[in-house]
């Protein structure tokens, strides 16, 4: 029941504007953290939009075969690292579409060898694509982004509150040295 007897509603007198107003400041800070479950809403809002647009990606993009034309190469920046096993590698390819042939550097396995052929992603113009995002792929980003939502209005909630406290408590200390400074005596054994 004390958390109850220092809230801003107490009629105690000797409470002062400064407790009044940090305790305010606490309620405030606590219902931000309660209302932040549009974070949610957020997530859900950019899980549909991430679906929305890879519905169009799927109806929009279909695989074409295409003839590697040279060998893998690497990235410059797998090149300049310690290859791994599952590093990127690029190859010149080219592939028919839109009725003509393309040609362009893909993202192939470092197993791929010169003539092979592999599918590659493009659109109605014959352009490349990239891969279309799946489900698990788009709920991962909205957690993420509703996750990230609540945390940035968690965080500015509780720097708000850290600082009028801070604040409030310079406000207290200074009225409390000058009450002492007007009773005369300073504080201390006898």
């Amino acid at each position: 029941m004390r958390w109850w007897r220092l809230g801003p509603w107490s009629r105690n007198r000797l409470m002062r504007s400064g407790d009044r107003a940090e305790a305010v400041m606490m309620v405030v800070a606590v219902l931000l953290l309660v209302l932040l479950q549009f974070a949610a809403a957020f997530g859900m809002v950019t899980y549909t939009g991430l679906e929305r647009q890879a519905a169009i990606a799927r109806a929009t993009v279909h695989p074409v075969p295409a003839v590697l034309l040279e060998d893998p190469y690497p990235t410059p920046e797998v090149a300049a690292s310690i290859r791994t096993a599952g590093s990127q590698h690029w190859a010149r390819a080219r592939w028919s579409a839109a009725g003509g042939e393309r040609t362009g550097a893909i993202p192939v396995d470092a197993a791929a060898r010169v003539g092979q052929t592999v599918t590659v992603p493009v659109d109605a113009a014959g352009d490349l694509t990239g891969t279309v995002s799946s489900g698990p792929e788009n709920a991962v980003v909205a957690v993420t982004a509703g996750c990230g939502v609540w945390a940035l209005g968690a965080g500015a909630a509780a720097v708000a509150g850290a600082g009028a406290h801070r604040v409030l408590l310079g406000q207290r200390m200074w009225h409390w040295a000058r009450e002492w400074d007007e009773f005369g005596t300073p504080p201390g054994p006898p």
